[in-house]
């Protein structure tokens, strides 16, 4: 009879223990997310775009152009630089693609 009830208590307490556990598990972070950021500089001609981040924490994910997703602080000054350069060279390729003629062809 202890046996028996000893083994009904261990099924209520994993039953209990999943239930938890996949309530912290439904939580998932998004795929691109960053947890640890990179300060020191990084080469403008590196990077191809970018990425504003707020969850988990505040930050820019640098696209470099071979790929690599880069994680840094969005509040320093270098960041703040590149994202300006990078948004003034998508207006200007954009600008030059919008503006360009139709060709006739007759």
């Amino acid at each position: 009879m202890k046996l028996y009830l000893a083994a009904i208590l261990a099924i209520c307490s994993l039953e209990h223990f999943t239930i938890i556990r996949g309530t912290f598990g439904s939580q998932t972070m998004p795929l691109n997310s960053c947890v640890d950021l990179h300060t020191s500089e990084i080469n403008i001609k590196r990077i191809a775009d970018y990425e504003r981040q707020t969850i988990p924490v505040k930050a820019v994910i640098f696209i470099t152009k071979n790929g690599v997703k880069v994680c840094v602080p969005y509040d320093l000054a270098w960041v703040k630089k590149n994202i300006h350069k990078l948004e003034r060279s998508k207006a200007r390729k954009q600008k030059r693609t919008t503006s360009r003629p139709k060709s006739m062809t007759s």
